[in-house]
């Protein structure tokens, strides 16, 4: 399927080149120096889910049946969430209604955004106060001023910081954060100034579950997994430029390029909408007309997403590497997919065998993937950066990485970065 590159070439690859001609490392480029991430306190094991379930709907119907399929094939550990079972806001007749949800978000999950914010900042070893700019990015959290406010507010960010909040791209929330946090610390570089730029996502979807089962017990022909897959999670990262990095054995990685695009004709594989009159529900790209209002955010995938996705990881990749001279050694041929570690955002456990399977990589180049996802789930726009975070505490690997997500359109985003594996990777 053709892909539609969106930022093909707003990069620092010419810059990463001459230092490697020159026998420098690439702390002169942009640099990731800090990673964070928090999950909630609660959790919902297979079990667990199981006997929520059992409290609202009736266990015999096709759809029931197949999500108790799906939740004890995921091989999914726990999943963190945001809000207790036992929660009296979610164990009412009536699900909570939109302004619940958003009030949750504002309180419990910004206070989970400052928790990943603070661990990534003391990972830097700065403080909030020389954070220059910030940007984030939620798939389920709406409204005016943005969370990203409320968080800084909490953190102490200085009030003229720049700040910029991203939204409408799902999954690839992570990735799409540093992409804008590089060129925006581009940009500081060719203005001579320093940058050190703060980005967070997070995204809440348990509080969804008592709407979906609502839907579920409405329309028991139809089929809604996501509960089985999705977690809660927040997490950040501190990117400097050269002028804003001020020690240079505190860089993780360091950034080298990137790509990010669309695949036309593919919206419907993926979508996460809100709707608050409840009328209109998508699944696996079909409409659903429903008789009651069911406020929320409505998420789905389609069951071809995994050939989808693994389909155009390779296209992306040759396109990145074919215009960068900073892969190869001297005389040496060009790296492919084989040669890098890789951090992929774990929508579930098909769509990471399936990428696995079509770019030949081993497990190891993937294990920070299965980890996060067999132990967490998917925590949408958090989990790569969760993966990057993870890949950094496993021991040494490979000198290059890719970290590569997906999200609704379908978008594909890709960064290649290098990794430095000092006392930080012990």
């Amino acid at each position: 399927m053709p892909l539609t590159t969106e930022t093909a070439g707003a990069s620092n690859g010419q810059n990463a080149h001459s230092n490697k001609q020159n026998g420098d490392s690439s702390r002169d480029n942009l640099s990731i120096v800090g990673l964070g991430h928090h999950y909630p306190p609660y959790t919902n094991a297979l079990e667990d889910i199981e006997g929520y379930l059992a409290k609202f709907c009736d266990m015999e119907t096709p759809a029931m049946k197949k999500l108790l399929q799906v939740n004890r094939n995921t091989g999914i550990k726990e999943r963190p969430n945001i809000i207790a079972r036992d929660d009296p806001l979610f164990n009412r007749s009536e699900p909570p209604t939109i302004a619940d949800l958003d009030h949750i978000f504002r309180t419990r999950a910004v206070d989970l955004v400052v928790k990943a914010c603070r661990k990534a900042i003391a990972d830097w070893g700065g403080t909030a106060a020389g954070i220059t700019h910030t940007v984030a990015a939620s798939s389920t959290s709406a409204g005016s001023p943005g969370y990203d406010l409320l968080a800084n507010e909490k953190l102490g960010i200085r009030p003229e910081a720049q700040r910029l909040l991203l939204s409408g791209i799902g999954c690839a929330g992570g990735l799409a954060t540093i992409r804008t946090a590089a060129t925006i610390a581009n940009d500081a570089t060719l203005r001579g100034r320093p940058a050190r730029v703060l980005g967070f996502v997070c995204d809440v979807t348990s509080t969804n579950v008592r709407c979906d089962l609502k839907m579920l017990m409405e329309n028991p022909e139809e089929t809604k997994v996501s509960m089985a897959l999705f977690s809660d999670a927040a997490a950040a990262f501190v990117l400097c430029n050269p002028r804003g990095l001020e020690d240079p054995e505190r860089v993780i990685y360091s950034i080298l390029d990137w790509e990010s695009g669309i695949l036309p004709g593919t919206q419907k594989h993926e979508q996460c909408l809100l709707d608050p009159l409840g009328k209109k529900f998508f699944f696996f790209g079909k409409m659903l007309a429903v008789g009651k209002p069911l406020p929320g955010f409505r998420s789905s995938m389609g069951l071809d997403l995994p050939n989808i996705t693994s389909n155009a990881s390779a296209p992306m990749l040759s396109r990145m590497l074919g215009r960068n001279a900073w892969q190869r050694q001297d005389g040496d041929k060009e790296l492919k997919a084989t040669n890098f570690d890789w951090a992929l955002h774990p929508a579930g456990l098909a769509v990471l065998d399936k990428v696995k399977e079509n770019l030949k990589l081993d497990d190891g180049q993937l294990r920070a993937s299965f980890d996060v996802y067999e132990s967490k789930g998917n925590s949408s726009c958090p989990t790569v950066l969760i993966v990057l975070d993870r890949l950094r505490r496993m021991g040494e690997g490979r000198d290059n990485v890719v970290a590569c997500s997906f999200g609704p359109g379908l978008c594909i985003e890709m960064i290649a970065m290098k990794r430095f594996q000092g006392e930080c990777w012990s």
